[in-house]
């Protein structure tokens, strides 16, 4: 619909179990978050590793949400990626946070993504989901300040050193 130009250049929308969403605004501290981030993973990754940014990742046909950014296997086109490809799903929240907490990470789950993190940019916090089995059970909280090992990449990640 999208492309078909039922939607004007405001507001963006995800798929989420077959409803469009609008997205939330970003606010300053979240698009210097993203920014940073961005940056700071594209130096490190390896040629094995590629990068999407702020775009759809399509779980099935109903789910294609937009996180902030995904890795997945270089050798693989981005749009086949589906959920047990992603290597890592990042979402940046502040006022999404309670979707990305909540709907979000039972959507990535039932995908079957690995790793998936969601940065709250208030209480400096990266909340972490892991899959263990077919499930993420408590997502573990880790400060801004403590380091985050981000798959394939040597350097670990200390998320207070990219914003002030």
């Amino acid at each position: 619909m999208c492309e078909q130009g039922f939607f004007d250049d405001g507001p963006r929308y995800e798929l989420l179990d077959g409803e469009l969403i609008e997205m939330s605004a970003q606010g300053p501290l979240h698009r210097q978050l993203e920014t940073e981030l961005l940056n700071w993973v594209s130096r490190r990754i390896g040629e094995d590793i590629k990068l999407a940014v702020a775009g759809p990742f399509r779980l099935g046909e109903f789910d294609e949400p937009e996180p902030d950014l995904f890795l997945y296997p270089a050798a693989m086109n981005v749009n086949d990626v589906r959920g047990p490809d992603a290597d890592l799903v990042i979402e940046v929240a502040n006022t999404s946070l309670q979707q990305d907490l909540g709907p979000k990470a039972g959507l990535y789950q039932s995908f079957g993504v690995r790793r998936y993190w969601v940065m709250d940019v208030e209480k400096r916090v990266t909340w972490v989901h892991q899959l263990d089995g077919a499930r993420y059970g408590a997502p573990r909280g880790v400060a801004f300040a403590e380091p985050l090992q981000v798959p394939g990449v040597a350097e670990p990640l200390v998320v207070a050193d990219l914003i002030s």
